[in-house]
C-alpha cells in the first residue's frame, strides 16, 4: 500500500526543517561541512529522501542562503523605512553598522554569502545581481540624503557600493583568512565606519 502524498504545506514544512537542520550545520561547522548525508543523519532520514523536496544538494544550499538573506534584507528594509522619522544620516550608519553586525555574529552565513557564495551553488551572475541589489538599496537612501543636503552630491550607485566595500573590507579579509586578529578587524571597522560616514558627509 503506498504512502498517502503529502500535502503542499506538509511539504514546505519538510523543505523547512531540511533548511533549519543544514543552518545548524552551517553555523556549528562551515560552509564547507554541509552534506546531504550530514543534513539526513542530523534529521534521522535516508539522504537520498532529501531530493523528494530539493533536486541536489546545491539546491539546498542555495535555498538556505535565499531565506537567511532575504531576513537580511527586510531587516535592511526595516532599518531604511524610518528615514521619515529619523535623520539621514544616522540612519545609513546604522545599515552600515548593521553589516558589521550581521559579519560579527553570523560569521559562518557571512561567509557563505560575501566570501564563497559558489560553495553555496550560487552562479556569478546571481552573486552579481545579489551585490547590485544589496548596493542599489543602500543607493538610494543615499540619494535622499543627498537631496536633503546632507550628503555631498556624488553618483549615488558609486557612493553606495564605495560605503560598502569601506566596512566589508575588514570582514572579507577576516573571513578569508587573510587577517587572523580579531581585535585588528574590529579596530579596522570602526576606522572603516567613520571614513564611510566622513567621505559621505557635505563639505
Amino acid at each position: 500500500m503506498s504512502r498517502p502524498k503529502k500535502t503542499p504545506a506538509q511539504l514546505e514544512a519538510t523543505r523547512e526543517q531540511i533548511l533549519d537542520a543544514a543552518l545548524a550545520i552551517l553555523q556549528e561547522c562551515g560552509p564547507e561541512a554541509i552534506t546531504s548525508r550530514r543534513i539526513a543523519e542530523r534529521m534521522g532520514v535516508a539522504h537520498m529522501s532529501l531530493y523528494t523536496y530539493f533536486e541536489n544538494q546545491a539546491a539546498i544550499l542555495r535555498a538556505l542562503s535565499e531565506r537567511e538573506l532575504s531576513q537580511w534584507r527586510a531587516t535592511q528594509q526595516e532599518i531604511e523605512q524610518r528615514v521619515e522619522k529619523d535623520n539621514i544620516p544616522g540612519i545609513v550608519q546604522e545599515v552600515l553598522v548593521f553589516f558589521s553586525t550581521f559579519a560579527r555574529e553570523n560569521p559562518n552565513l557571512y561567509r557563505l554569502a560575501w566570501v564563497m557564495p559558489d560553495v553555496g551553488g550560487e552562479s556569478m551572475e546571481q552573486t552579481r545581481l545579489r551585490m547590485q541589489d544589496t548596493v542599489g538599496q543602500l543607493a538610494s537612501l543615499l540619494n535622499l540624503g543627498m537631496e536633503n543636503g546632507d550628503f555631498e552630491p556624488r553618483q549615488p550607485f558609486l557612493a553606495a557600493a564605495t560605503v560598502l566595500g569601506m566596512v566589508n573590507m575588514p570582514h572579507i579579509l577576516f573571513h578569508s583568512g587573510k587577517l587572523v586578529d580579531p581585535a585588528l578587524r574590529e579596530r579596522m571597522v570602526e576606522e572603516a565606519l567613520s571614513a564611510a560616514m566622513l567621505y559621505l558627509k557635505k563639505t
